[in-house]
This record gives C-alpha cells, structure tokens and sequence, in this order.
C-alpha cells in the first residue's frame, strides 16, 4: 500500500471566518465552500497544505478547543523564511505567542490559531 498526505481538517464555529483568518494571517488560498449533512465545509490551501474547516454538523457535541500542548494531533506546522518578521506582524494582528526557541540555526514559535487551533512557525 502507498500513502499521500490528503489535508488537515480543522472544527470551528464559523469556518469562513476561521478561513479567513488563515488567508489574512498565512496568505491561504480559498479553494471553495460547501454543505456536507448540514455542517458548513470551507476549503483553504496553504502552501502545499490543504485545509478544510467544518462546523459542527446538527448532531455534534464537541468539547473545548486546546491551543496548549496535549495529547493527540498537538499542532500544525508552516515553514517560513522571516519568522521574526512574522511574528511582529502577528502580533500587531492581536495574535497570541505562546512560545519561542533557537535550534542552532533555527528558530520555531507556536502561536494560538482561531478555535485553538496551536501553530508552529518554523525558520530553519
């Protein structure tokens, strides 16, 4: 069997707004929206990354949102170039950062992402 990375989906109470922050914040392409059982579905790409950011449908309950470290899917990652100029651009933008680190000649941040959605931005 041979596999291929598909996309990240993503819940949110609004998706179109959750999307938008990704294009305002990362430069996301929208790719489209749609209805699938009564639950809003928005398609976004960032760099090679495909994103959909669903509501709940009618018959979900979902629990809290965690932006800190824990147990299953942790994070999503995106390389950059100029994480320290990013960085003050998000921040300007009201964005939370969580943490920063030097590894030898890189540099990572996670930040807090919509519906607490934790990022890592990467400069390596």
């Amino acid at each position: 069997m041979s596999y291929s990375f598909n996309h990240v989906h993503l819940k949110a109470n609004d998706p179109s707004k959750s999307a938008q922050w990704y294009v305002d914040m990362f430069g996301a392409k929208p790719l489209g929206e749609r209805d699938i059982g009564g639950a809003l579905l928005v398609t976004i790409q960032v760099g090679d990354v495909t994103m959909k950011i669903s509501s709940p449908r009618p018959s979900e309950d979902l629990g809290p949102a965690d932006a800190g470290p824990h147990y299953g899917l942790e994070h999503i990652a995106f390389d950059t170039n100029h994480l320290d100029q990013d960085l003050a651009h998000l921040k300007e933008c009201g964005v939370q950062v969580q943490q920063t680190a030097s590894l030898g000649s890189g540099k990572i941040a996670f930040i807090e992402g919509p519906d607490g959605v934790r990022i890592e931005l990467m400069q390596l």
